[in-house]
């Protein structure tokens, strides 16, 4: 073991002295992309359709906009704010009425994340329908005005 150790802390020395620091740099952002790429594709798509949202204002943008926030909110809370809870139940809720804490738990837990999922895949259905209804729309006025007649003067 003591072999194994000393191996190890003699590959962090030359690792140090040959490589720096940077190695260690890329293997933390490596690490914080891959647990954390939903919450960063929320945020960024947030930040996207809310821009699209202040500049040009329908209910399409505004649609796509709470979409995204259903997914960073689905996300966070099933990675933290769910665990949160649990632990509030277990701590608020003692001896008293340690028989609802069971009830708590799933309401918490598999409940509230089910109706965040369904929340979110009803705003992406609902999204992706208003987005396919915009887009027929813009082809049909495209075509009425294509083959209306301008009159001259």
């Amino acid at each position: 073991m003591d072999a194994l150790r000393s191996l190890v802390e003699a590959l962090e020395q030359w690792s140090y002295a040959n490589l720096g620091q940077w190695h260690y740099v890329l293997g933390y952002s490596i690490v914080l992309v891959a647990h954390n790429w939903p919450i960063m594709l929320a945020v960024a798509l947030c930040v996207w359709f809310g821009y699209r949202a202040y500049v040009q204002p329908s209910r399409l943008t505004v649609s796509w906009l709470l979409t995204a926030l259903l997914l960073g909110l689905l996300y966070e809370y099933a990675k933290h704010i769910a665990v949160e809870l649990h632990t509030a139940i277990d701590f608020l809720f003692g001896l008293e009425i340690a028989r609802l804490n069971r009830g708590l738990h799933f309401l918490v837990g598999p409940a509230a994340i089910i109706i965040l999922q369904l929340s979110f895949l009803g705003m992406l259905a609902q999204s992706v329908r208003l987005s396919l209804y915009a887009r027929s729309a813009r082809k049909r006025d495209r075509i009425i005005h294509s083959s209306v007649p301008t009159e001259s003067s």
